[in-house]
């Protein structure tokens, strides 16, 4: 949700090595706290609005992404760029944002991220066509790849299929949409303001959905559903504490990130993204008891597969692809 700015380097002074090395820290320390806030956001889900979460998550973690800009120097003065780029960015993340978590609230920890995980395939898609960017063999195949294994997770028209899983295809979507406009606005913005940006955007919006989805709960709506419909209730103690840990655990992410992408390249810490699919499935298991089934598993590896392809070939071609920004696929939760 918020980019590193290329200009910046926080470990100039430093051995290249040892910068590399705590970049890769970061970017594991990111991919262990995320799936920990998935885990309280599915928790969240039987009782509280989506939109109602998406508030106060953000509320939470504006003190700590505006500490994080203020850290890098990219707080003040603020860089916009392009205002129509900037709210087509912040208004995709808050679509995927949105609809990852109404999926999650149907389907597994492992199968959400799993589709979510084909970001790249739309990234690839999109900028064909609003970047002119030429598709080659390799990213082709890398595209129909993961195509295949987001078909072989949905199963599409199976006895099996859940419509949810369409949500997380669609939050990979939205998010590809957020990343192509930041492509968009390349240097003309910062992290600082991409984070304020985007944080209003998220305020905003869940205050206008609760607004709008408030009180139509059915009697017997879809989990996603359900979760959009909910009215805001008044939060428990316990529930105030875990909305507070929710906001704190996104801001140490979004920091995380941002240092990783500062500290190391693109083609080194990018991989290590994808740590976040074991944990995703160890919580799924010890705090709801599921296990992904074997179609997930297959579709998965096809997914990272996917991901690992486009990301070799950019390298080999020595471009810096959307990544060089440090925007992960994780970047959207």
């Amino acid at each position: 949700m918020t980019a590193a700015d290329p200009n910046l380097s926080a470990g100039a002074d430093q051995p290249e090595g040892a910068t590399t090395l705590r970049g890769i820290l970061f970017l594991l320390l990111a991919t262990t706290i995320f799936p920990i806030q998935d885990v309280i956001i599915k928790t969240l889900s039987s009782d509280f609005a989506v939109h109602q979460i998406v508030f106060w998550r953000s509320v939470f973690a504006l003190p700590v992404a505006l500490a994080m800009a203020r850290y890098e120097g990219a707080l003040w003065p603020l860089k916009i760029g392009s205002w129509p780029l900037q709210l087509t960015r912040a208004v995709a993340a808050f679509s995927s944002y949105l609809v990852y978590y109404m999926a999650l609230a149907a389907i597994g920890l492992a199968e959400t991220a799993a589709i979510t995980f084909s970001t790249p395939i739309f990234v690839t898609l999109l900028a064909a066509v609003f970047l002119g960017e030429r598709i080659g063999i390799w990213r082709w195949l890398a595209v129909l790849l993961g195509m295949a294994g987001v078909l072989v997770i949905v199963q599409p028209g199976a006895a099996v299929f859940e419509p949810a899983a369409l949500l997380a295809l669609a939050a990979a979507l939205f998010y590809a949409v957020s990343i192509i406009a930041t492509r968009r606005l390349g240097n003309r913005t910062n992290g600082g303001t991409m984070t304020l940006v985007t944080l209003l955007v998220y305020i905003v919006g869940g205050t206008v959905l609760g607004l709008v989805f408030s009180g139509l709960e059915t009697a017997s709506p879809h989990p996603s559903l359900a979760f959009l419909y909910r009215d805001w209730i008044a939060p428990a103690p316990m529930d105030w504490l875990a909305l507070a840990a929710l906001g704190v655990t996104s801001g140490i992410g979004f920091f995380a990130l941002s240092q990783a992408y500062r500290m190391a390249e693109a083609s080194v810490v990018t991989p290590f993204e994808y740590t976040y699919l074991p944990w995703a499935v160890l919580w799924g298991y010890v705090v709801f008891g599921v296990l992904p089934v074997m179609s997930t598993w297959i579709g998965l590896l096809l997914i990272v597969g996917s991901g690992l392809l486009i990301l070799f070939r950019e390298t080999m071609r020595g471009r810096r692809i959307v990544r060089r920004r440090g925007l992960g696929v994780m970047r959207q939760r």
